[in-house]
């Protein structure tokens, strides 16, 4: 590996130091958005490239794209939050306020019901904007009849989000030649905590949130954050009822309906149920999970990169391949944040693998809403020279450069002989668990 250059260090440092020079706080403060989280709608904003050396052209895209925009994932978020205020309009518990509220859960369940976890039409609106901009951004890899392979889970919205990429590219050049596939086959790589597609998962991670100390952990935090007290005044006007409701879970479920309006666009808004600070709490709590389950928390004790090793090895070999074979121009993977999360944890990208075990300090290193908010992204650009053997790597998260710890005198392009090798000791670094 080669000495990284330490002016063109500090510099990239700086741009990219900037991105995330706010608190979490001040981040959801100035966007509202944020504070969903893993709902929080793809946002692009342009973000400045830098030109690849002298003579290299793209002729290779290496890409995995968590599914866009969905209504709420099962469809016990809308039932047990109607349940609850039809059980408490019921015992005229609701006040004038929460009889509101509980029109606006029922619109928004009405409106999701047959389609919960569904992509939405903003969702495939996301993957068609993101495909326009990588065929414009990178026009070599896509000229003439390029051979695109598309793989995707088989969970239906990562399917139409794989349908909604490869239509925008091929309505943008209908020479293109698709492979496009969804099995259990695809899912064992992409969705590699499917139980279904991977059954010898070990039972230590499956059972990690039933753990003792994972509730004794996640119980303290939410405790140190949720404070229901202000909620549950306003929506009942029967105190001795309110006071058997679960106000934590009440806040989540609140959470929940207010920041999926970003996504669904239905127009039932809850903007005015929870406050700017107890939204950020609820966020915190997710996002708290989220660090410990599927990134660098101690917690889940290093399977979460572990699993990621399968998908981060696909990664590798159809690289290689690609480039002894001259083809295919791209490989596009559709999966979900759940497994981008701990592949960008084991690529250690920027901004993505700090480990801390102060609790406090977690919002600070880790933000779902930055490192997967839906139709999230990862891509590696491969570049070459004519006349020359060495093949240059950039890499992209959510369309913009970062970097790993690893020396170049190139950056943010690797030679991907150096990335390859950065790579596979990185599998097999986390192949091994405690």
């Amino acid at each position: 590996m080669r000495v990284l250059k330490p002016i063109l260090t500090l510099i990239l440092a700086a741009v990219v130091g900037s991105l995330y020079g706010q608190s979490a706080r001040e981040q959801i403060a100035a966007d509202p958005g944020k504070a969903g989280g893993v709902y929080y709608v793809y946002t692009y904003d342009n973000p400045a490239r830098t030109p690849a050396p002298a003579g290299y052209e793209p002729f290779y895209i290496s890409h995995y794209g968590r599914h866009g925009s969905r209504w709420l994932l099962r469809p016990a978020e809308y039932t047990k939050t109607l349940a609850l205020f039809d059980k408490a309009a019921e015992a005229g518990a609701l006040s004038e306020f929460g009889q509101d509220v509980h029109r606006r859960i029922r619109l928004a369940s009405q409106d999701a019901e047959g389609r919960v976890g569904d992509l939405t039409p903003l969702g495939a609106e996301q993957h068609c904007q993101i495909a326009q901009r990588m065929f414009e951004s990178f026009p070599e890899v896509f000229r003439g009849a390029a051979h695109v392979d598309a793989r995707s889970t088989i969970v239906v919205r990562c399917v139409l989000s794989m349908a909604a990429f490869c239509g925008r590219l091929q309505q943008l050049n209908p020479a293109l030649d698709f492979t496009r596939t969804a099995n259990l086959r695809t899912t064992r790589i992409l969705n590699f905590f499917n139980t279904q597609a991977t059954p010898d998962l070990d039972e230590a991670y499956v059972e990690l949130t039933k753990s003792a100390r994972w509730k004794a952990a996640e119980g303290a935090f939410r405790a140190s954050r949720l404070h229901p007290e202000r909620l549950k005044a306003r929506l009942f006007c029967d105190a001795e009822y309110a006071a058997q409701v679960d106000g934590a879970q009440l806040m989540q479920q609140l959470w929940a309906f207010t920041v999926n309006e970003q996504d669904t666009r239905n127009g039932i808004r809850f903007d005015d149920v929870l406050t700017p600070d107890e939204l950020y709490a609820v966020w915190e709590c997710l996002n708290y999970g989220y660090y410990q389950q599927r990134g660098p928390g101690e917690l889940n004790r290093g399977y979460a990169a572990h699993y990621a090793t399968v998908l981060l090895e696909d990664i590798v070999a159809r690289a290689d391949s690609a480039l002894r074979q001259g083809a295919p121009a791209a490989d596009l993977r559709f999966g979900h944040d759940g497994n981008l999360m701990p592949l960008v944890t084991l690529m250690r990208l920027e901004g993505c693998y700090e480990e801390t075990d102060d609790p406090d300090r977690i919002a600070e290193v880790w933000q779902d809403f930055r490192i997967s908010p839906m139709a999230a992204n990862v891509q590696l650009i491969f570049y070459r020279k004519t006349g020359s053997d060495e093949v240059l790597v950039k890499l992209l998260h959510n369309e913009r450069e970062v970097l790993v710890p690893l020396a170049s005198d190139t950056a943010p392009y690797y030679r991907w002989d150096d990335l390859r090798n950065y790579f596979r000791e990185r599998i097999e670094q986390a192949k091994v668990l405690d």
